[in-house]
């Protein structure tokens, strides 16, 4: 039962998940934050490492998740 439940639940999971990765993935280039990064970083002549997007992207989900709970929190 457990199995059955796991894997409806992680192929429901990949329908929605898989469409909006390739939707943010075609729209990133078009993005202006992104592209001012990108600008600064080549105006100052440096490479963007794997670890520094992962920090900046860690970084910003966790800004969002602690926006979203104080939101929530200051509705109770």
């Amino acid at each position: 039962m457990w199995y059955g439940v796991f894997l409806w639940a992680a192929v429901s999971s990949l329908i929605f998940h898989l469409p909006a990765a390739l939707l943010s993935i075609a729209t990133l280039r078009q993005h202006k934050m992104g592209a001012a990064i990108a600008g600064v970083y080549k105006a100052a002549g440096k490479r963007m490492i794997s670890l520094e997007a992962l920090v900046f992207g860690v970084g910003q989900s966790f800004c969002v998740l602690i926006i979203s709970f104080l939101r929530v929190l200051a509705t109770l």
